[in-house]
């Protein structure tokens, strides 16, 4: 390999030759008249036909999980735009051991983050060549002062140039100079995901034939535009992105998640993910969790029935969380590129989810066939009533098997609220698979998900359902079973959590004047520590955003001991809050946590210690005192574009914090 001030000077002098007057990637606007739709965007554009003009920056042999690697840290052209030459930076894996060709896979970050050389190691210890693309822009790991990175040119698709991602008009970093959906920022990233699957097919390395793509976040959401359009792709796995704008019918639906729609119809028929997915040929499996933020789960299960053949669709719906997995789906993705990919087959189809609203008793019932059911593992049911996605509480129905299909009873509250069903389906994992540094072995099984059903209250109606449920004080009796918890940090001693949404299920809102109790046993002692997040998303019309937290002494003893928590005995999290919530009601996400910090009262972070997170006991969870006298307070509440924009990118900062976190436990 040249030495790096060889590699520089080819370079810089590589770059002095492809000069201002070079021809640009894009075909000539005729006329005025700019694509009106998908097909047109991209007629006359082959991401073949430019050279990459590919330089290695660095090169390393290494060992990731006792496989031998060769690591490069590369960059390619990936077009000419206005005249001037746009390049990316990227990491580049492969197996130093392979015999014959091995599939290739692009790896598209998310927002706010760069390329990682350790997403590759991971591909390539697994098998495969993996190309993580720098498109943020951001410094890579390894880059040095003064060696190339990124370098968009006269463009800029990145969040540097924010307000394109959603616009088609131009300005000075866009491609065009007229109105045209190429001023995309999406249409420019793509066009660079589609350049790096040229990158794959031209090393020796890899079999051009079986070529994959995913990412996550923003990452997702250009998977998932990019998986319809370029016929090289044989498999597509976007995460926690991809779901596409929202469509009437679920904005229509009272007390929803914010309409996410896009008032320029033209970026519909060309950008958005629904235009791409509507001539996707090859399987793509949709990994995101229940309650993220910005893959809205009710979107991408309505907008991909815009995919042609429905065999192709595969989900893995991680319960309860935000913008990340539980670790069963995490290694989801690796199983179906090693399915469609290498040919370790088969993956299970989509699980059949049918729901029977017409029963004698008035209770829906709901049954899940699976596939290849010799390979099942574990069948879990999950249904709510609450029509905000970001903050609904899905119940884990008692799931029954009965022969090759398992059921479950869904008894509901109110046929005022629409109903939403669905299914995991745990598999065994054929054989070990090599995560990140922070997830190195795959578990046991892996996580298949059905399609949800929703029956608004017309069709609940019509069926005669019953609202046969009602309240419980008792939310959680037993903690041997976090299952109605999401669990982020563990078990770190100062950012772990346990959360659960399952306060917005008026089954277990707290009563007027009630307080709230739990048993604690923990010889140590230390502080029982929770935090409560009163409205996120504005999921509830007319109540303030707002946080409180409490902190409660725990004594030194080997006995059980209560903890009872007024609602007087909670905190706001900021001085901008109400001194105190007005009810229990309201309260969206309930938590208990290792640390508190950055506290109104104290620069000092407030710690349970103890042994938690550890052996700390924990059971019966429940309210005491008070009444049921005011009204359920049923989720409703609609966010303007720019309060939902303001959150939303809070939700990047906070997911971008946590996923740091993970790295470094």
């Amino acid at each position: 390999m040249m030495k790096f001030k060889q590699l520089f000077k080819c370079w810089t002098l590589s770059m002095l030759s492809m000069g201002a007057d070079a021809k640009d990637s894009l075909p000539p606007i005729v006329e005025g008249r700019v694509p009106q739709g998908v097909d047109e965007l991209w007629a006359g554009y082959d991401p073949r036909a430019e050279a990459l003009d590919i330089k290695v920056i660095h090169e390393w042999d290494e060992t990731y999980q006792d496989r031998p690697l060769k690591v490069r840290m590369v960059s390619f052209t990936v077009g000419t735009f206005k005249g001037k030459v746009s390049r990316i930076s990227a990491y580049y894996a492969y197996p130093a051991d392979a015999k014959g060709k091995v599939p290739g896979l692009v790896q598209v970050h998310g927002g706010g983050q760069r390329a990682e050389k350790q997403t590759v190691k991971a591909d390539a210890a697994n098998g495969y060549a993996s190309l993580a693309l720098n498109w943020g822009g951001r410094q890579l790991k390894d880059q040095k002062p003064g060696e190339p990175g990124t370098d968009w040119g006269a463009i800029d698709p990145t969040q540097q140039h924010v307000t394109h991602y959603f616009r088609l008009t131009p300005d000075e970093k866009t491609a065009e100079t007229v109105y045209s959906p190429r001023n995309n920022n999406w249409f420019i990233l793509v066009l660079a995901a589609r350049r790096g699957l040229t990158f794959l097919e031209q090393q020796p390395v890899v079999d051009a034939d079986r070529l994959g793509v995913y990412g996550h976040s923003m990452g997702g959401t250009i998977t998932g535009q990019v998986a319809g359009l370029d016929p090289r792709i044989k498999a597509a796995v976007p995460s926690c992105g991809g779901a596409g704008i929202t469509q009437e019918k679920n904005v229509a639906r009272s007390g929803a998640s914010s309409d996410r729609r896009v008032s320029d119809k033209l970026y519909s028929k060309t950008i958005d993910e629904m235009a791409s997915l509507g001539k996707l040929t090859r399987p793509i499996l949709g990994q995101s969790p229940q309650n993220d933020f910005n893959c809205i789960y009710d979107d991408l299960q309505l907008n991909w029935r815009v995919i042609p053949e429905p065999s192709l669709v595969h989900f893995s719906t991680s319960p309860h969380l935000n913008h990340r997995h539980i670790v069963q789906a995490e290694f989801t993705r690796i199983r179906f590129f090693d399915a469609f990919l290498k040919g370790e087959g088969p993956f299970p189809a989509t699980p059949e989810l049918t729901v029977q609203l017409k029963a004698s008793n008035g209770i829906p019932l709901a049954t899940v066939k699976p596939d290849a059911v010799d390979r099942v593992q574990h069948v879990q049911i999950y249904y709510s009533i609450n029509p905000h996605s970001q903050t609904r509480f899905w119940r884990r129905a008692e799931t029954v098997r009965r022969g090759d299909v398992w059921k479950a009873h869904l008894p509901i509250m109110s046929t005022a609220m629409p109903l939403f069903v669905m299914a995991n389906v745990e598999y065994t994992q054929p054989r070990p698979l090599i995560g990140a540094p922070h997830l190195p072995e795959s578990p046991a099984t892996y996580l298949v998900s059905s399609w949800e059903q929703v029956f608004d209250p017309p069709a609940l109606d019509a069926a005669g359902v019953k609202a046969t449920d009602s309240t419980d004080r008792m939310i959680q009796a037993s903690f041997d079973d976090w299952g109605d918890w999401y669990r982020i940090g563990w078990p770190n001693t100062e950012h772990a959590l346990s959360a659960t949404r399952k306060l917005t299920d008026p089954k277990w809102r707290g009563p007027d004047g009630a307080s709230l109790s739990i048993d604690v046993k923990d010889p140590q002692g230390g502080n029982f520590l929770m935090t409560f997040d009163v409205n996120n998303w504005g999921a509830y019309a007319g109540l303030q955003k707002s946080a409180y937290y409490c902190v409660k002494p725990l004594a030194k003893t080997d006995d059980w001991q209560t903890v009872t928590i007024a609602l007087s005995d909670l905190k706001p999290s900021s001085m901008d809050f109400p001194a105190l919530p007005a009810s229990w009601q309201g309260i969206t996400d309930l938590a208990i946590v290792a640390g508190l910090r950055r506290l109104p009262e104290t620069p000092e972070s407030i710690l349970s210690g103890g042994t938690w997170p550890g052996t700390r006991q924990l059971r019966n969870l429940r309210w005491t005192g008070g009444a049921y006298t005011a009204p359920v307070l049923y989720p409703g509440g609609k966010l303007s574009v720019e309060e939902f924009g303001k959150i939303f990118q809070e939700g990047i900062d906070k997911s971008i914090e946590l996923e740091g976190k993970d790295a470094r436990q």
